[in-house]
């Protein structure tokens, strides 16, 4: 009795599948739903309205939120992440500070780099991680009671070269200023005065921005025309592109309005001088259709989903929360026309188990076992319908399903693509078993590639996963005879005669 045996190694065990994108991304390199709201509470009871809101007729919209310094609880805010990724909505995160009595506390010297080792210890539901430095410092309660701006000049040009250090990814954000703001420092400076003081502290520092924050509110008193042009109003970030360019700024940077919008008259209390919220939600319409139609803007957030107490009762899209209902703008912005976005998202897997054989008898078939680990920021087989809307994650649909691919040599061993079934999701840190069959040849030597692909879009892996066999008994040089072989994997050992 002959029997010609075949040697398999599996090489590249641990290899990791990288994306070889180094840096942030143009998000308008691939289709954008710029639809947003910005939100207070990080929990799944704002996020699941908020993607319902957004996402209704498109996907992948954005949501703006604040993480105050004494808020750096990494379990937490993975949570919070993961329920975004599973909901579609890309986070544009302002930093914060702490509050001190009425205001908030100035930021400590190189407090970037605790803000930098914290946010990317996360992993963000999409590329790009969208960061705006603070908020409003041209307002004294907002920077440390005292307007500074060549503090601020400062602290954001560190900041922007600590979070680059740590990551080309971060996506930096000037903080929003307050364009309807008098000149009457030291509790408020005049945005203009404010933005050329900054450019004389450090010249440049708005060429190092990869994008503008405008806080376009419809002044006077929130209450103003979605048709008005010009400083202090739906369209204030026109009127600031300008400035820039006054100030010699050349850079083209895309556009984030994180805070905009009307008080409406209902809240908790009447106030008959705001419009009412049938108005409102026109004026929301009008200026979506027409006044933040520029190709310029990547996210209009506007302030807020939901407030239940007298400081911005007014501008929440939800009524008081023991009504359970929401103003009829909430409606009319989650029924308007959208793109469904398809944002850019590291596709990255690590092989941490695989079977390998001693020994195998050719001609005869075995199944091999790779074990993957999801190590990157998608959800493998996340195919929702992307004219759906989205609140939680649905299943796999067809063209988003991940299959291990064989690329090379595969027919000649009877290698198949092997798909995640449907309605299998794998979130980053879970892992998936591939199971492989295998038909041993003749003789031989062959190396067979093998590569994850998500639809018919492959990971890009430098190497692939290669199985290389081999014509080559380890015990003799000589087939002939009879012999006890034996198969060890994961599975545990056989014998065969």
């Amino acid at each position: 009795m002959k029997i010609f045996v075949i040697t398999l190694f599996l090489l590249s065990f641990f290899l990791v599948f990288n994306s070889p994108v180094k840096a942030i991304v143009d998000p308008l390199s691939v289709p954008n739903n710029k639809f947003g709201i910005h939100i207070i509470q990080a929990t799944p009871d704002e996020s699941s309205p908020a993607a319902q809101l957004v996402n209704t007729n498109g996907d992948w919209g954005y949501i703006t939120f604040l993480i105050e310094s004494k808020d750096r609880n990494e379990s937490k805010w993975q949570e919070f992440f993961n329920d975004l990724r599973r909901k579609h909505l890309i986070p544009i995160v302002r930093l914060a500070t702490k509050p001190v009595n009425t205001h908030w506390e100035r930021p400590y010297e190189k407090e970037g780099e605790a803000w930098a080792h914290f946010l990317d210890k996360l992993v963000w539901p999409t590329k790009n991680r969208y960061i705006i430095i603070y908020n409003e410092p041209n307002h004294a309660q907002e920077w440390g009671n005292f307007t500074d701006p060549i503090s601020y000049a400062h602290i954001l040009n560190d900041t922007i070269d600590t979070l680059k250090k740590k990551s080309p990814d971060f996506y930096v954000l000037n903080a929003g200023f307050d364009a309807s703001a008098p000149h009457q420092p030291p509790r408020f400076f005049d945005e203009v005065v404010f933005l050329q003081e900054m450019e004389k502290a450090v010249p440049g520092i708005f060429e190092k921005l990869d994008g503008w924050v405008s806080h376009s509110y419809p002044n006077p008193e929130f209450s103003g025309s979605p048709d008005a042009l010009g400083r202090g109003t739906v369209r204030t970030y026109v009127w600031e592109l300008q400035q820039l360019r006054n100030l010699g700024v050349s850079k083209n940077l895309p556009v984030f309005i994180t805070e905009t919008g009307w008080k409406h008259a209902e809240g908790l209390t009447f106030e008959p001088r705001f419009p009412a919220a049938d108005t409102v939600a026109r004026y929301y319409q009008q200026a979506f259709e027409n006044a933040w139609n520029s190709s310029r803007i990547i996210a209009v957030t506007p302030f807020l989903l939901s407030y239940q107490e007298p400081l911005f009762a007014h501008f929440s899209f939800k009524g008081p929360t023991n009504s359970g209902l929401y103003y009829p703008q909430y409606d009319t912005i989650k029924n308007m026309p959208k793109i469904s976005g398809q944002p850019i998202q590291e596709n990255k897997a690590t092989l941490i188990k695989g079977e390998v054989f001693s020994s195998i008898v050719s001609g005869e078939t075995y199944t091999i076992f790779l074990t993957f680990k999801n190590s990157g920021q998608s959800i493998w087989n996340d195919g929702s319908p992307r004219s759906s809307p989205r609140g939680e994650a649905g299943a796999g649909g067809a063209g988003k399903r991940v299959a291990l691919v064989p690329i090379e040599s595969g027919r000649e061993l009877g290698i198949e693509q092997i798909s995640i079934p449907d309605g299998v999701q794998i979130e980053p840190g879970k892992e998936y078993t591939f199971q492989i069959q295998l038909k041993a040849p003749l003789k031989g030597i062959f190396k067979v590639s093998l590569n994850l692909f998500t639809g018919s879009h492959p990971f890009d892996s430098k190497p692939p996963v290669i199985l290389r066999l081999l014509t080559k008994l380890k015990w003799r040089n000589s087939p002939a005879g009879e012999y006890i072989l034996r198969t060890i994997g994961t599975i545990g050992e056989s014998t065969q005669l």
